[in-house]
């Protein structure tokens, strides 16, 4: 229930008020504009019936003029995060989730938009795609358009916020050890046991080097086409993850890892050899008629690697791959801490997701714990327990009780017998 407040100000009258709890969850206090107890009353009826129905209580003028159309429209145009790496494509990826919503919810005024329709519109989402992950990723970019709206003052709430989301599906895509080997085995044919010179053999020598690196490391595919020779320390078998193409990695952090073995004869020859870009990347790409940097839609090679090493093909590609050196990295005995560090997760529930790959792993530490049983010693602690027994004073009268057993303890005799309640 609300209540209706006489608003005084230097011993003046201002107005009757009314508070209440909005359908948000918040308690409100707003001015009734009415002159009267019984109006003010009568008004803050009004907003408890709205709200009783799942509407805001009062609702904004900017909320009944917008539709959830064309606030969208306005998030896309003036939406701005300097923790975006890519805001195009970010905005791409964004307008092809609110396709599948809008139809549904974009015709709405915002004042009408509440939860119980984001959920009648998750759920016709559920039968129209049954892929969990395709749903939240349909109903995300509108719950970002609607905290944009909270934040510049358009809207009171996000109905999107405590609507329940199909959980998230984990798409673990990798290449079994085999296929991987055989991958590596056919990218470093190409490079140099087919005698290939010039540029298609430096080309070839970029995927090769590309394909070690991701195996080996596990980088993402930005961060791995944006390796710059700068960031390789030979010496010191030093590695930097400081870019992603030519941003910040995800996270927003560098990290630091160190070089396998393997790679760094590789590497130390290819530095000789590699085509010098303005850049200085490790793993250039040919593209009209010379060597810079690949950009985000190109595939570095890897299909055609796959194919010819006869691999199954990757849906997510290159990052198929650091789910393979994940993979491996596993079942080889790996800790899921040190996964988290050179993988760079921030949180550790992304690295979980590697767990069930590690049974034997987990089975062998399960077996760390031991509690050794001395026979010696247990026979000695019985052996001691007799000899207690039979060493004791028997305190027993050599009565037996009705199941059989003597009675133990302070002999009744020793106490005297009462009479007449006197001793």
């Amino acid at each position: 229930m609300g209540d209706i407040v006489r608003k005084c100000k230097n011993e003046r009258f201002v107005g009757w008020y009314v508070r209440y709890i909005d359908s948000d969850g918040r308690r409100k206090q707003r001015a009734s504009h009415q002159p009267s107890f019984a109006l003010a009353r009568r008004f803050l009826l009004q907003i408890e019936g709205r709200i009783a129905r799942g509407l805001v209580g009062i609702p904004e003028k900017t909320q009944s003029a917008l539709t959830v159309a064309a606030l969208c429209t306005r998030w896309l145009e003036e939406y701005r995060n300097p923790k975006v790496k890519d805001l195009a494509r970010y905005r791409k990826h964004s307008r092809l989730g609110l396709r599948r919503v809008l139809p549904q919810l974009g015709a709405l005024p915002l004042a009408q938009l509440t939860a119980r329709e984001v959920e009648k519109a998750r759920d016709r989402l559920m039968v129209r795609y049954p892929a969990a992950n395709t749903v939240r990723a349909a109903l995300r970019p509108l719950s970002a358009a609607l905290s944009w709206a909270v934040r510049e003052g358009l809207v009171n709430h996000n109905p999107v916020r405590g609507v329940s989301l199909p959980p998230r599906v984990q798409s673990l895509e990798y290449l079994a050890a085999d296929d991987a080997a055989r991958l590596l085995q056919t990218a470093k044919e190409r490079a140099g046991g087919n005698g290939e010179r010039g540029d298609l053999g430096l080309q070839a020598t970029s995927h090769f080097i590309a394909v070690a690196l991701a195996l080996h490391t596990g980088l993402r595919r930005g961060e791995l086409m944006g390796l710059r020779w700068t960031d390789v320390d030979l010496e010191a078998q030093r590695l930097t993850v400081a870019r992603s193409f030519a941003a910040l990695p995800k996270g927003g952090q560098p990290r630091h890892l160190r070089l396998p073995a393997a790679l760094i004869p590789l590497l130390r020859d290819w530095r000789r050899r590699c085509p010098a870009t303005a850049e200085g990347v490790v793993c250039p790409a040919r593209a009209a008629g010379r060597f810079r940097m690949s950009s985000g839609r190109s595939d570095h090679g890897l299909k055609g690697l796959l194919r010819a090493a006869g691999c199954p093909p990757l849906r997510r590609g290159w990052h198929s791959l650091r789910h393979t050196f994940a993979s491996m990295f596993i079942r080889a005995g790996g800790n899921l801490v040190a996964l988290q560090q050179i993988l760079g997760h921030t949180d550790m529930k992304m690295t979980l997701a590697y767990a069930h790959l590690a049974p034997d792993f987990l089975a062998q530490d399960m077996e760390r714990i031991h509690y050794p049983l001395n026979q010696t010693a247990d026979a000695d602690g019985a052996a001691a327990a007799q000899a207690a027994s039979e060493g004791a004073v028997d305190l027993s009268d050599g009565r037996r009780r009705k199941d059989g057993r003597r009675f133990r303890g302070i002999d009744p005799g020793h106490f005297p017998r009462v009479r007449s309640g006197r001793l």
